[in-house]
């Protein structure tokens, strides 16, 4: 039986002989030299209002003041004793039951374990342990009859009015929906109304999930939620943020909810609301069926002529593809259609990047595994045909390599261009990385020119091209730690007209092991003689935009100079467009004005790249440099190429051997036209 009346006599004579063991208790630890705050007991429990409650613990000297529930705080000279093991107070009349606060004077707090109640004539003798909201919790006793509101958690209050039954042993009320589980308070009635909480918690019903079925579901199909109490769900929030409310489901019942799942839903857990604040989440995680993307061909790919073919799964869910540069590509325009398969032609605006795509229900996401990628840029010229760039390409296969020879494919330490290059480490003198091609015996017919790029190192280096196994193709010696593009004339091959294998050999020496590490990256074959790498610049003055100390200026003589243009870049994004009206006009001016000069110190040449638009090949273009403001400037002129790259290194002691450069032009030589002038710098 759960008794609210009051103690005995024998049970306060019972009480105060465990204050005192507990005081003595205190006293022990405060001689050992404890200075933690600690409440061991207080009571006498079914206190009446105006009447003296004590605390014991230790150090409680430090307390300064008691918060009585709701909030009737009593400062420490109110109290009727304090020291360091006991307060003594009589118990505010706006007291209500509940847990006790007491607050320190360093500002912490701590809290009974247990609530305090007061003397009032009912007793409870047995409650309901477990309810539903919207169901009845049954309350037995005596002089039930007294009792006027029933808190529950979160301040619920059901007052007297809206019970379901009352009688002098027993009290029926209705779960509010927004109810959670906790103690119940009552308030009963009578001259001196009095407040008292239940001693266990009433275990308020939630809904339970058992499962999700399908577990993995396409956008817009029905999806049913499984498991008990559903009945009391108000709101699903799907992934996301997704938000159904009870109007939206399909239908729902104690045991299950169907909703309709939207086309914004991704992956993830589902939680379920109700009139209580207390969600629910699911253990099991929703999955969405998307497109994905296995293998995207060619690689690299190109804009205007190539077809793009996309492989991989429920690609049949895939409305448009969206294109970087290009934009939308509709299903109607695809050449194949199914859930394994879609090909397109690549618009010639396409430029490299992740392919996004729309479903047929309008979601809108990245179509994973799928890129587009683009012949070599930033410096590295396209290629007629690849061999190897971010992998082998056309047929090309990985061979054991010949002597002692590691290989690795998809290595991603070191990659020229793009995110892999072959990493290759020779153990002996003249080992070879070795590919191979079954179907290229004739490939190579109709190009001129094999190109690739060696990175040694650590170390000089030499290499050998070969073919097959006919004659060897010596490049030049090479310094360590750097990029070299290699370009072999086919000419000089033997066997160029009948191929099945290329090996790239070391040449270092005659040791036996001599642990060379070699990185190769972009192997192809062109038909013209391809662009080199950009020069190796130190001190940039143009990439991509103007570097400091210098602004851009026009010109004169009515050219004009677009400093951002992104038609026809050298390499990065941004080249500066000029265009020249003649009779010595200047354009892509830069200077320091209001600036210290760029210093020269330690700088042998100004390097850059300028690709003829609709000149005439072969035309002059005058760089003029003046190395201090009011100094007087030094010229030279270079011959340009119509229709292509051609990349300057001018030895500063052409110009002067300035200490510096307060400002650059590009003068016209009395010639009208358009040119792209990219990557200017000192090195």
């Amino acid at each position: 039986m759960i008794n609210y009346i009051k103690y005995t006599f024998r049970g306060i004579a019972a009480l105060f002989v465990l204050l005192a063991l507990t005081f003595t208790t205190a006293c022990e630890e405060e001689e050992m030299g404890t200075s933690e705050v600690e409440l061991l007991s207080f009571g006498p429990a079914g206190v009446k209002h105006g009447e003296e409650v004590i605390f014991i613990g230790t150090n409680l000297d430090e307390i300064a003041s008691i918060v009585f529930r709701p909030s009737v705080e009593i400062a420490s000279d109110a109290f009727t004793s304090h020291n360091s093991s006991q307060i003594k107070l009589n118990v505010p009349d706006a007291a209500e039951a509940g847990f006790v606060v007491l607050k320190t004077t360093a500002g912490d707090t701590l809290q009974t374990k247990t609530m305090l109640n007061f003397d009032v004539p009912v007793v409870l003798s047995n409650i309901t342990a477990k309810a539903k909201p919207g169901t009845n919790v049954t309350i037995t006793g005596q002089k039930l009859n007294w009792i006027e509101e029933v808190t529950f958690p979160a301040d619920i209050v059901v007052g007297k009015d809206d019970f379901v039954s009352q009688s002098l042993t027993e009290l029926v009320v209705e779960v509010p929906m927004e109810a959670q589980t906790g103690f119940l308070i009552f308030a009963s009635g009578g001259t001196e109304p009095m407040t008292f909480a239940t001693e266990s918690q009433l275990d308020v019903t939630l809904p339970a999930v058992s499962g999700l079925s399908p577990a993995s579901i396409r956008h817009t199909g029905d999806l049913t939620i499984q498991g008990s109490d559903l009945d009391l769900v108000t709101e699903v929030v799907l992934p996301d943020g997704v938000s159904l409310m009870k109007s939206d489901f399909i239908s729902q019942s104690a045991s299950e909810i169907v909703v309709k799942i939207p086309a914004t839903v991704v992956k993830g857990t589902i939680t379920l609301k109700q009139a209580s604040p207390v969600d629910v989440t699911t253990s099991e995680e929703l999955t969405i069926i998307l497109p994905n993307a296995s293998s995207v061909t060619p690689t690299p790919a190109k804009p205007g002529q190539d077809v793009m073919v996309i492989t991989g799964t429920d690609l049949d869910l895939v409305a448009e593809i969206i294109l970087p540069g290009a934009g939308t590509i509709a299903s109607a325009s695809f050449l194949t259609y199914s859930a394994t398969e879609i090909s397109f032609n690549i618009p010639e605006s396409a430029t490299q990047g992740a392919l996004n795509y729309k479903t047929i229900h309008g979601y809108e996401a990245a179509l994973e595994g799928a890129l587009l990628k683009l012949p070599p840029s930033g410096g590295f010229p396209t290629l007629d045909y690849y061999i190897y760039s971010d992998g082998l390409q056309n047929g090309w296969e990985a061979w054991g390599g010949w002597g002692h020879v590691s290989q690795d494919y998809s290595n991603t330490e070191n990659p020229a261009n793009g995110e892999l290059a072959i990493k290759t480490v020779f153990n002996d003198a003249y080992g070879a990385m070795q590919i191979h091609n079954s179907g290229a015996a004739t490939v190579f017919s109709g190009y001129n020119y094999l190109v690739f790029y060696v990175y040694v190192q650590g170390e000089e280096s030499d290499i050998i091209a070969q073919i097959d196994n006919n004659g060897d193709y010596y490049p030049a010696h090479f310094v360590g730690d750097k990029w070299h593009q290699i370009v072999v004339p086919l000419a000089d091959l033997a066997g160029s007209d009948n191929v099945s294998e290329l090996r790239i050999k070391n040449n270092n020496g005659d040791a036996a092991t001599n642990n060379t590490v070699v990185f190769i990256d972009e192997i192809g074959l062109t038909v013209d003689e391809p662009l080199g790498l950009l020069p190796d610049i130190i001190t940039f003055i143009y990439e991509d935009g103007i570097s400091s100390p210098f602004g851009g200026g026009g010109g004169w003589g009515g050219s004009t100079t677009d400093f951002a243009n992104q038609e026809n870049p050298r390499g990065g994004e941004a080249a500066i467009k000029a265009t020249y009206a003649g009779g010595w006009g200047g354009a892509a001016q830069f200077g320091a004005w209001g600036n210290t000069p760029l210093s020269t110190a330690g700088m042998t040449h100004i390097a850059f790249s300028i690709y003829g638009e609709d000149i005439t090949d072969g035309a002059n273009i005058q760089l003029n440099l003046i190395p201090t403001e009011g100094g007087t400037a030094s010229s030279v002129q270079v011959s340009m190429k119509a229709d292509g790259w051609v990349d300057f290194e001018v030895p500063l002691s052409e110009l002067g051997s300035p200490a510096s450069i307060f400002e650059l032009q590009f003068q016209d030589t009395d010639w009208a036209g358009t040119i792209f002038i990219d990557h200017i710098g000192l090195k």
